[in-house]
């Protein structure tokens, strides 16, 4: 592609020769080779355009920013983030018109529900690709996650191998900064799911209503012809709202009566659920491994996708029964005989509301709850979250997640401020994780479940001057055998 033709699909001015071939298109300095076009974007602490000399060097054909490099090609965006998308997607020709792309947003829930579609789409004979916060998967590989939602700039090449390799499905989470960012301005999406809205990063929104707005605005993404489909939260009270200027097509899920995909019958055990699922198209059994009500609400919304897709209902049954915890995500660990241990990502109070809730329902045993609350985040959640395991949990621990720049120490008394509020006289301030965890399988007897929550799939713990690996599950396992020794 021309350095014309690739001005006119980013909408940006070309500056300097329009005939040059450019062959792709990246933000980081370091993967620019001859013929490759160089996103100079703003970030958090610097400008791109400061490594335009090294690009150069390198042989970028040209600089697409919103300031001049100084010499050589130039493509002028007022906006370069989404500038770089729009390069990014016509670049690689436009993958995702050949795709049928599903996006997930909300705070909880993601990333099970883009795994969940997955296992539907291969059961219904798609072949799926899953991008999400842990990895992004192809039907011939796998890499991990940078991020929740890549940079257009890297997407882009992914959904182009995922269609070279036979790929005929997308199932990816769409984050909130993603959407802000412009990670995935210009794509088009089949359906798009909206699992709920609470309080989080609310140190990059201006607050929560500047947060529903950026979910919200991805309803613009949906594909004009034939018309994208909406799939909703209903029993959410922020996602209702969306409901209430319904579009022609929206499916609504949920476990309240009325919703357009729900469950009937439902089960809720230690191994997982069954329940009969309910959907425009009819009704089948369902046997889903995963625990908790939050689960069920996930397998819905992915139903709620298959049923905006046509797949078959045997499918969404086989995909659901086919489903594997996702790793982190409400995982067990099966460490000590007897002693129920989870590894959960919650860092929210509505996660963790959510995630002991699901316990509680299907367990009578004490519930001892490790947690903590990351650094240089959102510090208005921590005493919230504080109260809510203080009102929930037996034995709150409360504990460092990654600290980041602060001091654990004050993180925990922001934490405690809550816990004290719930009343609850059991609660526990370990500022080591891993002796709060030792702490946890000390005091669990044989009735008892563990929660680890926080940090999830994570392997490392971030502090202000290093970081170290750390893995929840790998810890619980070398206490329990240390337990058992």
């Amino acid at each position: 592609m021309t350095l014309r033709q690739l001005a006119a699909a980013c909408e940006a001015r070309l500056h300097g020769d329009g005939g040059a071939e450019a062959t792709g298109i990246t933000h980081r300095s370091g993967d620019v080779r001859p013929g490759v076009v160089f996103a100079a974007l703003p970030g958090l602490k610097r400008h791109g355009i400061e490594f335009v000399p090294e690009v150069r060097e390198l042989g970028a054909v040209a600089v697409l920013s919103d300031r001049d490099p100084g010499g050589g090609a130039w493509l002028e965006a007022v906006s370069p983030r989404r500038a770089a998308a729009l390069a990014a997607w016509a670049l690689a020709g436009a993958p995702h018109r050949r795709l049928r792309m599903v996006g997930v947003t909300g705070t909880n829930g993601k990333s099970t529900v883009v795994d969940l579609v997955g296992r539907i789409a291969a059961a219904a004979g798609e072949r799926p690709g899953v991008f999400g916060t842990l990895a992004y998967s192809l039907p011939h590989r796998s890499e991990r996650a940078a991020r929740t939602t890549p940079e257009a700039t890297d997407l882009a090449p992914l959904l182009a191998e995922l269609v070279e390799h036979g790929g005929t499905v997308a199932s990816m989470e769409v984050s909130s900064h993603a959407i802000a960012l412009d990670r995935v301005a210009g794509l088009e999406f089949d359906v798009v799911a909206f699992t709920n809205l609470t309080r989080d990063h609310l140190d990059f929104h201006r607050d929560i209503e500047d947060y529903f707005a950026t979910k919200a605005s991805l309803s613009a993404s949906l594909r004009p012809k034939p018309p994208g489909r909406r799939v909703i939260g209903a029993d959410d009270p922020f996602m209702a709202r969306l409901l209430a200027e319904r579009r022609s097509g929206d499916l609504s899920f949920g476990l309240d009566a009325g919703c357009d995909v729900t469950a009937r019958d439902v089960r809720l055990e230690v191994g997982g659920s069954r329940f009969v699922l309910v959907t425009p198209a009819g009704e089948v059994d369902v046997a889903l491994p995963l625990v908790g009500r939050h689960n069920l609400r996930n397998a819905l919304a992915a139903a709620g996708c298959a049923a905006a897709l046509a797949w078959p209902l045997d499918a969404a049954a086989a995909g659901l029964a086919a489903a594997e915890p996702v790793p982190g995500r409400l995982e067990p660990v099966d460490a000590v005989p007897g002693l129920p241990v989870f590894v959960d990502y919650a860092h929210t109070p509505d996660a963790l509301e959510q995630v002991i809730r699901s316990l509680r329902e299907v367990s009578d045993r004490k519930l001892i709850v490790v947690f903590g609350c990351g650094g240089d985040r959102d510090r208005g959640k921590r005493a919230p979250m504080g109260e809510v395991v203080g009102r929930l949990a037996d034995v709150p621990i409360v504990t460092s997640d990654n600290p980041r720049s602060e001091d654990p120490d004050a993180i925990i008394a922001q934490v405690m401020t809550g816990v004290r509020a719930s009343g609850n006289p059991r609660a526990l301030t370990i500022a080591d994780r891993r002796e709060a965890i030792a702490a946890a399988l000390s005091v669990a007897d044989d009735r008892s479940v563990v929660l680890v929550a926080g940090k999830g799939h994570e392997t490392e713990q971030i502090f202000a001057d290093r970081t170290v690996p750390f893995d929840d599950r790998v810890v619980v396992r070398e206490l329990a055998r240390r337990r058992r020794a």
